[in-house]
């Protein structure tokens, strides 16, 4: 199975704990942002960033992504994790 990015996805990195969120670059849409480091629309590390580059293990389906508590916030065009442990606890005074 191949991986193709697309703006917005969720992925999982070599070596992240947590899932990071893919952007599209805006002045050369065939590259894409994934934390600190820049990869093709197949998700392999651009150019002359080091070895260091993380692989990228996972695309996120969008089913997957709502299970782990991912969201996209459409309004603002920013994406943030959701932690579910904070949904349901309610703060007591």
């Amino acid at each position: 199975m191949s991986t193709r990015l697309y703006d917005t996805a969720w992925v999982s990195v070599e070596g992240v704990e947590q899932p990071l969120q893919v952007h599209k670059d805006k002045r050369n849409p065939a590259l894409f942002f994934v934390g600190d480091y820049i990869y093709d629309i197949d998700g392999r590390a651009m150019g002359s960033q080091g070895p260091s580059v993380p692989r990228i293990l996972t695309v996120h389906s969008l089913q997957s992504a709502r299970e782990i508590g991912l969201r996209v916030n459409v309004d603002m065009g920013a994406a943030y994790p959701e932690a579910r442990e904070f949904v349901s606890q309610r703060v007591i005074y």
